[in-house]
């Protein structure tokens, strides 16, 4: 069976290294004690690959860049649930800096996306 077009995307497979990233933070140390925020910061990191995923299997440029831009937000809501969990100390410098370094890369490759993609009249064909 044929690997599905998305998984070809360096930004798609960036977006999967976030989350891995994300998860393995999430499973370790203070921050593993606050489940509430565990979910939402992992749930949120998720978001980032599967809506590209998802933006991925449209059949116009403008649906695909709608998805786009979702992956976008869900990827400054990581940054906003990693920042919150700098402050209360549950995660170390060197990890946020780590993921920082992540989520910088993926916002700009995204934002580079979505504004190809609005500049499409079409997609070529992305049948797996």
């Amino acid at each position: 069976m044929a690997e599905l077009p998305y998984r070809q995307l360096e930004v798609w497979q960036r977006a999967q290294l976030l989350a891995e990233e994300v998860l393995n933070l999430a499973a370790s140390g203070p921050l593993a004690r606050e489940h509430w925020f565990r979910s939402q910061l992992c749930s949120a990191a998720m978001s980032v690959s599967a809506n590209i995923a998802e933006g991925n299997g449209r059949s116009t440029p403008l649906d695909y860049a709608s998805f786009i831009d979702r992956a976008r937000g869900s990827l400054f809501e990581v940054d906003c649930w990693l920042d919150m969990a700098r402050r209360q100390r549950w995660v170390s410098p060197e990890d946020v800096a780590r993921i920082d370094a992540h989520i910088h890369a993926v916002s700009g490759m995204l934002f580079q996306l979505a504004r190809s993609l609005r500049k499409r009249q079409t997609l070529p064909s992305r049948d797996g």
